[in-house]
């Protein structure tokens, strides 16, 4: 059982590792395999905690960096980053 103060850390971290993983994308740090596999880790920390909320939200931001073009460089979700608070 998991307390919702450590519940509240652990969505936090989720989030703040989703925005450093669309940054380093962004900024060509990382490439899309790698940027799709650090939001797969992240989604196996949320579904532990059954945090439906955070598992949908990894979920929106795989099927853009998947539907995307891009392979490298240059990616940013404006839009994801404004809906995930």
């Amino acid at each position: 059982m998991i307390n919702s103060t450590l519940k509240k850390r652990v969505v936090w971290f989720i989030h703040s590792e989703v925005e450093r993983v669309l940054s380093n994308l962004k900024n060509g740090a990382v490439n899309k395999d790698n940027a799709l596999g650090s939001l797969s880790t992240l989604f196996q920390v949320a579904s532990s905690t059954k945090d439906a909320d955070s598992m949908e939200y990894i979920c929106t931001v795989i099927d853009h960096i998947r539907s995307s073009k891009h392979t490298i460089g240059l990616f940013y979700f404006t839009e994801m980053r404004q809906e995930s608070y």
